[in-house]
């Protein structure tokens, strides 16, 4: 998951990544006429928007998994700016990132959970 969001905007590790084998992702192909690449990124900035909380975006302690995942890996920031934006040592922004990843895996396991199961009932 981290190689991926990690090469978010291109490179082998997103080309060649084990989760383009994903039901949910293959089923995204369409949209983006067989692009499996973007394919990959429309499911990725997916969960990552289903970690963002409700209302506006706010650099509070509610907010900061969905601004470490939207600045570092979407916006492409580096860790340092990242880390001084949100007011928190590079160290801890490590160790939340790692929480923030781990929420995008629960919510793609359940992006896939949900179509295999609407897949299931419609045989």
């Amino acid at each position: 998951m981290k190689d991926a969001l990690s090469h978010y905007w291109g490179g082998p590790k997103l080309t060649d990544n084990p989760l383009l084998k994903l039901t949910v992702v293959r089923n995204a192909l369409e949209r983006h006429d067989g692009n499996a690449t973007n394919a990959l990124r429309e499911i990725l900035r997916n969960a990552i928007e289903q970690t963002r909380p409700e209302g506006t975006r706010k650099f509070t302690t509610e907010w900061l998994l969905y601004n470490i995942l939207e600045m570092k890996f979407l916006q492409g920031r580096k860790v340092r700016e990242v880390a001084m934006r949100l007011a928190v040592s590079e160290a801890d922004l490590y160790r939340k990132q790692k929480i923030a990843i781990d929420e995008v895996t629960q919510a793609i396991l359940k992006m896939e959970d949900e179509l295999e199961q609407q897949n299931g009932a419609e045989k």
